[in-house]
């Protein structure tokens, strides 16, 4: 089922990223967006549902995917986002890539439930990593101590 979920994410990113760009526009409790073009506000979300592709086939090592988590944090400080709004963004790209997934799942193999639960888990699992990348280079390009 993991390589079926992995093909729905490569063949559907730009309906994903289109569909995230119109949750974070509508979303009231991000506001700097509004501010950005939609490649600046698009930034390296392609790249991270790519990462996420290549992690759940387990071919791409540890420290490849470290770094758009990284750049995506030390560009929206740039943009002079708030740190929630940049968790935010990040929990709406989760919900977005599970109602995606959630959407074609007829399409999808008939499995046990329990193939599906572990590639979600995978997901949240990829998910949280890059959260946590992404809040830690936000924090370590805005100079703030709590990033030690």
């Amino acid at each position: 089922m993991t390589e079926e979920i992995r093909r729905l994410l490569r063949n559907g990113q730009e309906t994903i990223v289109r569909t995230w760009t119109e949750k974070v526009t509508a979303d009231r409790r991000i506001h700097t967006d509004e501010s950005l073009s939609y490649l600046q506000l698009v930034d390296h979300i392609p790249q991270i549902v790519e990462e996420l592709h290549e992690a759940l086939g387990e071919s791409r090592a540890e420290a490849q995917m470290i770094m758009q988590g990284r750049e995506h944090g030390r560009q929206r400080w740039r943009q002079g986002y708030e740190l929630k709004e940049v968790v935010r963004e990040l929990t709406l790209l989760r919900v977005t890539l599970v109602e995606f997934i959630e959407h074609y799942r007829g399409a999808l193999t008939p499995r046990p439930p329990e193939e599906l639960a572990r590639s979600f888990h995978r997901i949240n699992v990829f998910m949280d990593d890059e959260i946590y990348r992404t809040v830690e280079a936000y924090l370590d390009a805005s100079g703030n101590p709590q990033s030690n």
